[in-house]
């Protein structure tokens, strides 16, 4: 076991190129990675990292080294893997990264449903607007909105995300509602900095350049300066459901087309499903369905 803890703190610090970013990952002290590596080292008498001030790197010898361990890291996560298939309860620490937003008003509140139906799983959940990397980040299920999923990943799309052009009443009280796509140029705008078309509205058949008056980069602030009355929005209509269907907010230009994607759940290619993953995404389906999200 401690060859194994050495060769798996020595592959976390190559691939996130630091003894921190690693002693992080391991949830472990950045002395204790430190002194772990450095023991692999004199263990094997060849020095493999090269250690800078800046950044750590791999030496010839650790490159090479390396790779045999991601392989026999990988394959030691398939065994586990299988060994947790064997089981028929699932089991065990499920560490899912969400989106913002979406974590907040779909996974939580489908939680305790699954809790009370799976006593034996425990879910760590991470959420954030920036994918993580799963494998280096030690996630084993991710929920991503994108319009197409990375091929490296497994994936299984759980319900359809559609962007929609939307505005407060009072705003389009005071200003007028858009009537073509071009209409939105003289308008206040709000832009959602991670969104790819932040800069360039696809309404309908024409890109259309934009400069939003107001640009956030979480999707709770985009919803709430679209509530609040600071523009048009171009947002995910799972986000702002609620406040469709309450007429808090109003969509506009809604006969022209505007981008759609997919809600993915995804997980490493080098896994297997394991029971605890497997039993998360069929609930999370059948909750996301019970809430209009289609698929």
């Amino acid at each position: 076991m401690e060859a194994f803890s050495g060769i798996e703190a020595f592959a976390r610090v190559v691939e996130t190129g630091s003894f921190t970013a690693a002693a992080q990952a391991l949830q472990s002290a950045k002395s204790s990675v430190s002194e772990t590596v450095r023991a692999l080292e004199e263990r094997m008498g060849v020095r493999l990292l090269d250690r800078t001030t800046r950044r750590v790197r791999p030496t010839e010898a650790g490159s090479a080294f390396y790779r045999h361990c991601r392989k026999l890291l990988d394959d030691l996560a398939q065994a586990r893997s299988e060994a947790q298939a064997a089981q028929k309860e699932p089991a065990g620490r499920l560490r899912i990264a969400a989106p913002d937003g979406f974590a907040e008003r779909y996974i939580v509140p489908g939680l305790p449903a699954f809790l009370a139906a799976y006593p034996t799983i425990e879910v760590e959940l991470i959420a954030g607007s920036a994918a993580l990397r799963l494998v280096e980040e030690g996630i084993e299920l991710a929920i991503r909105i994108v319009e197409r999923p990375e091929p490296s990943l497994v994936v299984r799309r759980i319900a359809t995300s559609r962007i929609v052009i939307v505005a407060a009443p009072g705003y389009l009280a005071q200003h007028g509602t858009p009537r073509m796509p071009r209409d939105i140029l003289g308008h206040r705008l709000i832009g959602f900095a991670p969104l790819p078309w932040r800069d360039t509205w696809r309404i309908g058949t024409e890109p259309i350049a934009v400069q939003p008056r107001l640009l956030v980069n979480s999707s709770e602030a985009l919803r709430a300066a679209a509530l609040s009355g600071l523009g048009l929005a171009a947002i995910p209509e799972w986000l702002i459901a609620d406040a469709l269907a309450a007429g808090q907010l109003a969509r506009v230009l809604a006969s022209h087309e505007t981008p759609s994607g997919g809600i993915y759940a995804v997980y490493p290619t080098n896994r297997l499903l394991a029971p605890k993953i497997r039993a998360f995404v069929d609930h999370t389906v059948r909750d996301l369905r019970s809430r209009g999200l289609s698929r």
